[in-house]
């Protein structure tokens, strides 16, 4: 008798969609307490903070997840491409419009909003006079947040959308994708398994303080690279599990076993970052094919992961700068959040779906998801 596999062989079959709408919800709610609070008194009050013992929110753990699904589906995404080059303007045509309209919004509506106590409804030419122009353009053009210490300034938690610092890194493991190809992961397996374990090693180091100690490393062409060895561990942990996907049987135990394993480096042993990669993947795949959770058609009538994420940041900052002193975190995530998700509405079926057609050709009639983002990733 053959044991059932993890991961449904008709890889369309998912529940992906509402997973990944889920986790870019957990981000606003996350970001809901840093905003409210500021950063340090978040520390102490965000639940997955307070229940990890301050080493992980679930906002992180949502991005961390966001990453293993891009790291399964993009790989995918490569193998149903017939060119490098057509494989990257999928990517573009994806990620670029979305983030451009929400960063330009970002800095050209909502940062003015910040500065109205200074400057006054009147003075919208004297705020655009003072942007740092030629900086924000190029953090446009290569995937970052604005600037965070120019808007804001006054608020708990200064930043006109400090989300979009992790897009960058997305297409960064997009353009590892090729390079690996060229290497020849793809002929000699194994070795996805040992790039996943050398960069797994490298995080654990890193955490430990003995390697890559710097976390403010930033400069003008990429954001903080501290960050590249985690978010490069959790893409490559998806990849092996689209790679493997033939060889890893489904078990009960096993989601038992990680559940369990998750909980325990939350309450008793701080090893979240060691423990979350493999079996938070499992987890995570388990549930995204379970037979018992039929949620494939979700995103039926719009995916709005990708812009709830492009949104949430500064919809919440204007509410907190409007409504302040009548909030807690948990009323000003009912408040912003409808706001934030006719956005979201808007960016789906204004922008990002329309950009979507100019790709070169249709997805395989067997895999129906076409949301090739971290928050919004399928094969096309």
């Amino acid at each position: 008798m053959n044991r059932p596999l993890l991961i449904n062989p008709q890889i369309g079959i998912n529940n992906f969609d509402i997973i990944r709408f889920l986790l870019a919800s957990a981000v606003i709610f996350c970001h809901c307490f840093v905003m409210y609070y500021g950063y340090e008194p978040f520390t102490k009050s965000e639940p997955f903070m307070v229940l990890s013992q301050g080493q992980i929110s679930i906002g992180s753990v949502a991005v961390d997840f966001f990453f293993i699904i891009s790291g399964f589906l993009i790989v995918r995404s490569f193998e149903y491409s017939k060119t490098n080059i057509e494989y990257l303007k999928k990517r573009i045509l994806r990620i670029y419009p979305g983030f451009i309209v929400a960063f330009l919004i970002s800095i050209l509506f909502a940062g003015f909003v910040g500065e109205l106590r200074n400057t006054g409804t009147n003075n919208y030419w004297q705020y655009l006079g003072n942007l740092h122009k030629k900086q924000e353009l190029v953090h446009l053009f290569t995937l970052q947040s604005p600037n965070e210490k120019w808007y804001f300034k006054n608020m708990p938690q200064v930043g006109v959308n400090n989300s979009l610092w992790t897009i960058q890194f997305e297409f960064i493991c997009y353009l590892l994708v090729p390079v690996i190809a060229f290497l020849g992961f793809f002929k000699k397996k194994f070795l996805f398994i040992v790039s996943f374990l050398v960069v797994y090693v490298i995080l654990y180091l890193q955490l430990k303080g003995w390697i890559l100690p710097f976390k403010e490393s930033n400069n003008l062409f990429l954001g903080n690279t501290y960050h590249l060895p985690r978010f490069t561990t959790y893409f490559l942990s998806g990849a092996c599990f689209y790679i493997f996907r033939a060889k890893i049987f489904k078990s009960n135990f096993f989601a038992i076993l990680s559940f369990a394993a998750i909980a325990f480096s939350f309450v008793w042993v701080k090893c979240v970052d060691q423990v979350l990669p493999v079996a938070g993947s499992y987890l995570l795949f388990y549930t995204a094919y379970h037979p018992a959770l039929q949620f494939s058609k979700f995103s039926k009538r719009g995916d709005y992961s990708y812009g709830l994420y492009l949104y949430g940041w500064p919809i919440q900052q204007v509410v907190m700068y409007f409504l302040a002193i009548h909030l807690n975190p948990f009323r000003f995530f009912f408040i912003a959040y409808p706001l934030v998700l006719a956005f979201a509405y808007f960016s789906w079926h204004f922008i990002e779906k329309r950009c979507l057609h100019f790709k070169t050709r249709k997805p395989s009639p067997v895999i129906s998801i076409n949301h090739p983002s971290i928050l919004t990733e399928g094969v096309n």
